[in-house]
């Protein structure tokens, strides 16, 4: 091509052999449509052919969280629980969520040791307290939560607690509608 003086544009310098290399081997194995002729990249190949925009979900907000208090007030911390609650106090909630903010509600990573609980707020806020008693004293309080480590110290704390509440007929709070 010749450039607009009249006198022609320079040689364009030969490709990298590995370059020349990729390209090769692109032309063999990539699909047409994703190369150019000479085995480069189509970089429109890669571009998104729409733009999809997520739906921004609402912020957690203080009504959610009483709505999640009254919810497990209704109907407990229960594998089954979570979809009535979602039904009836959360909506546009995915039950994942609701369980991650259950979790922190309680004070405790596993809510497995609260199958067919139910507990008021002021319920809820007291086993959060001696969750959070539980894991200052064993090293386990971990981002406002309770969590077991490879020693089992947690579980052998509430476990010793339990004995002691029970042998002094001290209830704890909240009741259970199951027995594991």
């Amino acid at each position: 091509m010749a450039s607009p003086c009249g006198t022609p544009a320079p040689a364009e310098p030969p490709l990298d052999p590995r370059i020349a290399w990729a390209n090769s081997i692109r032309k063999i194995v990539t699909r047409p449509d994703a190369i150019n002729e000479d085995g480069s990249l189509n970089q429109q190949f890669f571009k998104p052919k729409k733009v999809v925009y997520a739906a921004e979900k609402a912020k957690w907000n203080d009504d959610d969280k009483e709505n999640l208090y009254k919810g497990i007030e209704k109907f407990g911390i229960d594998p089954s629980s979570w979809k009535k609650i979602i039904e009836e106090f959360c909506p546009g909630r995915d039950v994942l969520f609701i369980r991650i903010k259950a979790s922190r509600l309680i004070g405790s990573q596993g809510l497995n040791r609260y199958h067919g609980w139910i507990g008021t707020k002021a319920e809820v806020e007291a086993e959060y307290e001696r969750n959070k008693a539980i894991g200052l004293a064993t090293g386990c309080w971990k981002g406002g939560i309770l969590v077991e480590n490879d020693h089992g110290d947690a579980m052998k704390a509430i476990r010793e607690r339990d004995e002691r509440e029970a042998a002094e007929g001290v209830a704890p709070p909240g009741k259970r509608t199951k027995h594991n």
